[in-house]
């Protein structure tokens, strides 16, 4: 018995490998998913694909590769884009570490463990590496996001009253849909998901909830049709059923329907309880008795004017027999996300047929204008014109293509898009609690000098701890800590809150001149309602509706008052993570304009350069407006990952078959 517990401990050893954490192999991973997100075979890059589905379908050995793998996607899903710039930003920040560690000499990472042994040097490097890392995210990115950048965002807003004008809103898609849709299906996309966005929100201030009730309810909401042009792609009033109907009589004017989560014909016996039958006379008349009481209950709710019944379960052909004779269309099978989407829609309840209610009068029933059978291609389903009773007027969007494949990758990007409009309209506080106020326009209001701010700059570095006695320290405490340099943050926002109007004004004066209409693109219309387009200061790290031109002015913007920081920066360690995180930003622009003859990367960057030198607004070379807090979001998602990398002890190798392909994994799944 010994024996074989010895031998059966020897094949597991066998069977499993264990390595510490290799970041040159981290780099190598990295890059290598990148490679195949932005090449193609040719070597000319490629920015076209949905790089979340073409990373979600790769075989990836590697637990570090999956795990990368498995935070893009998380990001993607809360975004709705970034999965290539995702990995491409990581893949130069783990190229420039790397650099950093096989520096050596003068490295802060490495001065504090020359002592150490010699196998726990590199170990204990990427430990201090992912401390200051978190350190960066939690103190150091909201306070450059506020202080610096955030006088050069543009608000998607018109007015106050939060609401976007159509021009605007088909620049935002417009940009988005640029990098994940072909060229010739773009402009009818962007076009396409404005409509349904105008169509689906019934007043201006219900944005978030029909946002969120969109994003919950997509596949419920859309509709796939092969072999038709794209061009027939459009938006229906109501909703489209995923069903046929059971039971169709034609029906006028108001239809008062029924939502059913159970049969309409009655159990013998209460649930828990047995129905014993010991004699067929017995057993005849208890389907008498059913045959009576389901006939009662169709009168019934025939008496009560409902015409249609929405079940999520299949009813019995007694049921279907007397919906025919009352004159009652049914639709069964319904999924349980269609029945939810139904209820809150609608704001009832599934109808629930008992003895007590048969003869009650019928409450939770909804109106349609129509409920008619629809064919799209060779299926049939139901067509419902609902009345809004949330803040969802509801409607539904059909995607044509010649086959499954584009319906599917139109229908992702859609989604993608309010994935990335829902994001859009959110706002990031510098600190936990701390909401938005109004800007101070009040002309007694307290100037702030230039020298006044950096002095607030100078008190919030010197709550930052020597780095070095960050190492064996839990990383929880540094989170703790956040709550002091937060506060002087705070201060320094309430002084900035606190400057002049003159110095409001002259950013109100250089945004009008910047989107003169001379220029190629004029998102907003600076005439007496101007002055909202531009954001006001108050306590928001970003303001709901925070814009930037496209084409890499965020990362350039970053990678800027980054390098300005890390030159003022008193603690090395932050100083080196500063200087990396912003170069690996500029791989972004890089790649922009890597294959653009009139302006160059270089052109571009000294361009930018020079603006921001001379207080000047950043030029534009592209067209199109994106979310500043989806950006913001992807620096901090891909920090996080970094982190959650850089963390791990050891990687334990375990050797398994290889798994089996699906019979219906194909190319066409990229």
């Amino acid at each position: 018995m010994a024996s074989q517990r010895l031998r059966t401990q020897r094949r597991a050893v066998s069977m499993a490998s264990a390595a510490s954490l290799d970041l040159g192999r981290l780099v190598q991973e990295a890059e290598a998913l990148a490679s195949v997100l932005v090449t193609r075979p040719t070597g000319e890059t490629l920015l076209t694909r949905d790089g979340r589905r073409v990373l979600e379908a790769l075989n990836l050995g590697p637990p570090t590769a999956r795990m990368i793998v498995a935070c893009v996607s998380s990001h993607h899903n809360m975004t709705g884009d970034g999965a290539k710039t995702f990995i491409i930003l990581l893949s130069k920040l783990l190229r420039g570490l790397q650099a950093i560690l096989d520096k050596r000499e003068g490295s802060p990472f490495c001065e504090a463990i020359q002592r150490s042994k010699r196998d726990q040097k590199h170990c204990h490097s990427l430990k201090q590496i992912s401390q200051s890392l978190m350190t960066f995210q939690t103190h150091i990115l909201d306070h450059i996001m506020a202080q610096d950048l955030r006088k050069h965002f543009l608000s998607a807003f018109s007015s106050w009253e939060g609401e976007i004008s159509r021009d605007t809103m088909e620049s935002i898609l417009e940009a988005y849909f640029c990098g994940r849709i072909g060229n010739s299906h773009q402009k009818l996309l962007s076009q396409l998901s404005c409509d349904f966005y105008y169509r689906c929100i019934p007043f201006k201030n219900g944005k978030n909830e029909m946002l969120d009730l969109v994003n919950e309810y997509f596949v419920e909401l859309h509709s796939a049709v092969t072999g038709l042009p794209v061009s027939n792609s459009r938006i229906l009033e109501g909703l489209v059923l995923h069903r046929d109907f059971a039971v169709y009589c034609p029906a006028d004017g108001d239809i008062r329907m029924l939502i059913l989560t159970e049969s309409i014909d009655s159990a013998l016996a209460p649930p828990g309880l047995e129905f014993v039958v010991n004699a067929e006379v017995q057993y005849q008349a208890s389907q008498v008795w059913i045959t009576k009481r389901t006939e009662a209950m169709m009168k019934h709710l025939q008496n009560n004017n409902i015409k249609v019944l929405l079940s999520s379960v299949k009813q019995q052909e007694i049921v279907i027999y007397y919906a025919k004779i009352s004159g009652i269309s049914i639709v069964e099978c319904l999924s349980s996300e269609e029945i939810s989407l139904l209820c809150r829609t609608t704001g009832i309840s599934p109808f629930i047929p008992t003895q007590d209610n048969i003869r009650s009068e019928i409450s939770e029933t909804m109106i349609a204008k129509f409920c008619r059978p629809l064919v799209l291609g060779s299926k049939r389903y139901v067509h419902l014109g609902l009345t809004r009773t949330c803040a969802f007027e509801p409607h539904c969007v059909i995607f044509c293509g010649p086959v499954h494949g584009i319906t599917e990758q139109h229908a992702s990007a859609f989604h993608g898009a309010f994935k990335m409009l829902q994001q859009l309209f959110k706002a990031v506080d510098l600190s936990d609690g701390c909401e938005a106020q109004p800007e101070n326009t009040n002309n007694t209001s307290k100037t702030v000098n230039d020298q006044q701010l950096k002095t607030s700059m100078a008190e919030t570095e010197k709550q930052f701890i020597d780095s070095s006695s960050w190492v064996d320290e839990n990383p929880s405490s540094l989170i703790d800590r956040g709550s002091s340099v937060r506060e002087i943050c705070n201060d320094a926002m309430t002084a900035i809150e606190n400057t002049s109007t003159s110095v409001v004004s002259k950013q109100l004066d250089a945004a009008q001149e910047y989107w003169k209409p001379g220029n190629p693109i004029v998102p907003f219309k600076f005439e007496k309602s101007y002055k909202h387009t531009v954001q006001s200061y108050t306590n928001l790290v970003i303001q709901a509706g925070s814009v930037l031109p496209v084409g890499g002015n965020f990362e350039i913007l970053l990678h800027y008052y980054l390098h300005s920081y890390a030159k003022q920066c008193q603690q090395p360690k932050i100083t080196v993570i500063s200087t990396v995180i912003a170069d690996a930003l500029l791989s972004i622009p890089k790649i922009l304009y890597r294959t653009t003859k009139e302006n160059s990367f270089t052109q571009v960057c000294f361009k930018a350069t020079s603006a921001l030198q001379t207080n000047q607004q950043l030029p534009m070379h592209q067209q199109g407006l994106e979310s500043v807090y989806c950006k913001y979001q992807l620096v901090a998602s891909v920090l996080h990952c970094l982190t959650k990398l850089l963390t791990i002890d050891l990687i334990i190798g375990i050797k398994r078959p290889p798994q089996k392909t699906e019979v219906n994994d194909s190319e066409e799944d990229l």
